[in-house]
């Protein structure tokens, strides 16, 4: 069963969201531990075709698009942040009234998740981080903070820049585009070319394509700037983190540290998998988040 409603952000955005749950509750009458997503970097909720029906069958499952995402208009105030962004997932939970949740983050979304935990921990029952990293991901890199700060201003001032944006994302809406980025997707790891359905990676560049630019480049810089690396120890709720071996974005070592920082935590790695491993092996996944939940009788 599926309903739709609309959230109020403090600062007056409107948010859409979706609720799909059970059409029938359990014979006990006993109801598990509602969940609430949070999509990748300029995604949208078509990372979660496999993962939604899947676990809405058992469970009420809350997802949403971050502002200005998923055919919304750009908000009034394009100056987003990660942080900004936890505080709408927030103000989504309050408005689907379902208790605390299990906070499900993918790529960015596990930056969402944690940001989560830090300013509004109500809301949090559990945490599963899939694919991503607490924070600078270019760390991996370099963690030279001049280098970050170049690169987030310089992604920040090609986004005001419509007349080299445009042509940019035009080139996702081209034949050749897709294909070429496909193909980046593939070298880079974040996709596998033989089990990642082709649909999402396309899906994933007609939404881009939509952004609006000074959007884009605000989201990213969030991106590279954010850290909840202090937070990680702070967390108190059962967490699962998910990763697969062959994801060269956000690396195995990367999970392996935040599993290290967050105090009694499980990691489970997928051998042979990128990082869309949620639908590049999705009944792995949901096999491995299904035992997670029933360990912890969420």
């Amino acid at each position: 069963m599926t309903t739709t409603g609309i959230a109020y952000t403090d600062d007056g955005e409107a948010l859409g969201y979706q609720l799909d749950a059970p059409a029938r509750e359990r014979a006990d009458g006993s109801a598990p531990t509602p969940m609430l997503t949070a999509h990748g970097l300029v995604s949208s909720v078509h990372h979660w075709t496999y993962f939604l029906p899947h676990f809405a069958a058992q469970r009420a499952v809350v997802s949403w698009h971050y502002r200005g995402h998923g055919g919304q208009a750009a908000p009034a105030d394009r100056a987003v942040s990660v942080a900004q962004f936890s505080d709408d997932a927030a103000a989504v939970w309050r408005a689907a009234a379902l208790g605390p949740a299990v906070v499900v983050g993918l790529s960015f979304g596990v930056q969402v998740a944690l940001e989560v935990w830090r300013r509004h921990p109500a809301a949090v029952r559990a945490l599963v981080l899939i694919c991503g990293t607490p924070g600078h991901p270019l760390d991996r890199v370099s963690s030279a903070a001049p280098l970050r700060q170049a690169v987030s201003a310089a992604v920040r001032q090609l986004g005001q820049r419509r007349a080299l944006a445009a042509p940019l994302l035009g080139l996702l809406r081209s034949r050749l585009g897709v294909r070429a980025l496909r193909e980046l997707a593939y070298l880079s790891g974040g996709a596998h070319r033989a089990s990642c359905p082709p649909e999402v990676l396309e899906g994933l560049f007609a939404h881009v394509a939509e952004l609006e630019p000074e959007l884009i480049g605000n989201v990213v810089a969030s991106y590279l700037e954010h850290s909840a690396e202090d937070t990680l120890p702070s967390i108190t709720v059962p967490t699962l983190i998910l990763a697969g071996d062959r994801d060269q974005l956000t690396p195995v070592s990367t999970a392996e540290r935040m599993q290290r920082a967050i105090a009694g935590s499980k990691l489970v790695v997928f051998p042979g998998h990128t990082h869309l491993v949620q639908v590049e092996a999705p009944d792995a996944v949901h096999a491995a988040i299904e035992q997670f939940l029933d360990e912890h009788r969420l």
